[in-house]
């Protein structure tokens, strides 16, 4: 067998065929376990408006304890249409996507590591890995802030939201799902913040005297965006926002630290 130094170009394009193939394999056989409980993946996606939900009865309880009415989200659960005749079809097809992917992604990740580490120096390879661990950590806890605290308070702001009277909020579940999955998602994202940074500063793409000169302006970015999406009460704003700001706080130590790598 050949080594990969010694595969032709065409060679490494069919090997990365085989891979992807097999990436592809393995999300529609979890697609289809995924399918099978559609129900159990719509109401994990669904309960962040159920008044039961942990985040939910948290802030509930914690408005009897300040007298703060505006504090208590979702205390009644949405109800939810479908406009479209194969719309629950089509939904359930999504979510089984989805939930294959999720289910398969530590597999696709590894495929694909395995396929790319071989080309690389053992300092570059070193670094892959650190830089592998440390974003799917961030990652998964990004997705955990955004279901737990961000999904619930966007959603009652959503829901709530009325720019006349006359006009009746018939939320569809396709929405609804759509809302959820992207706030997570975004969320998961914008925790990867410091660790981009540390790589971009690294590389000397950015500097840190640019985060540190504009530090003010981010902070009232994120004080209006957080104000925007979360009910009319400073501790749902500060909930949001004061997360954001440690990112950013965590990216200009994420330049300091890289500087001392250099």
């Amino acid at each position: 067998m050949k080594s990969r130094s010694e595969m032709t170009i065409l060679e490494h394009l069919a090997e990365l065929r085989l891979v992807l193939l097999k990436v592809v394999v393995a999300v529609v056989l979890a697609s289809v376990v995924a399918f099978l409980f559609g129900d159990k993946l719509l109401e994990l996606l669904t309960q962040v408006s159920d008044p039961n939900f942990i985040t939910n009865q948290w802030l509930c309880k914690l408005s009897s304890i300040l007298n703060s009415p505006d504090l208590c989200i979702n205390s009644h659960r949405l109800s939810f249409t479908n406009i479209e005749l194969a719309g629950q079809f089509t939904l359930h097809i999504r979510l089984a996507i989805f939930g294959g992917a999720i289910l398969t992604a530590p597999y696709s990740v590894t495929a694909i590591a395995r396929f790319i580490l071989p080309a690389l120096k053992d300092k570059e390879r070193k670094i892959s890995i650190k830089f592998l661990i440390y974003s799917i950590v961030l990652f998964i806890t990004g997705v955990a802030f955004g279901y737990f605290i961000i999904a619930p308070i966007a959603v009652h702001f959503l829901a709530n939201y009325s720019l006349s009277e006359s006009i009746a909020n018939q939320i569809t579940v396709q929405s609804f799902i759509r809302t959820v999955t992207q706030t997570v998602f975004a969320m998961g994202l914008s925790f990867e913040l410091p660790l981009v940074v540390f790589y971009l500063t690294k590389w000397h793409i950015i500097e840190i005297e640019v985060l540190k000169r504009n530090r003010l302006i981010a902070i009232v970015v994120l004080l209006s965006l957080a104000a925007i999406i979360t009910p009319p009460d400073v501790f749902s704003m500060i909930i949001v926002a004061v997360p954001l700001w440690l990112l950013y706080e965590v990216s200009i130590f994420a330049t300091k630290w890289a500087k001392t790598k250099d």
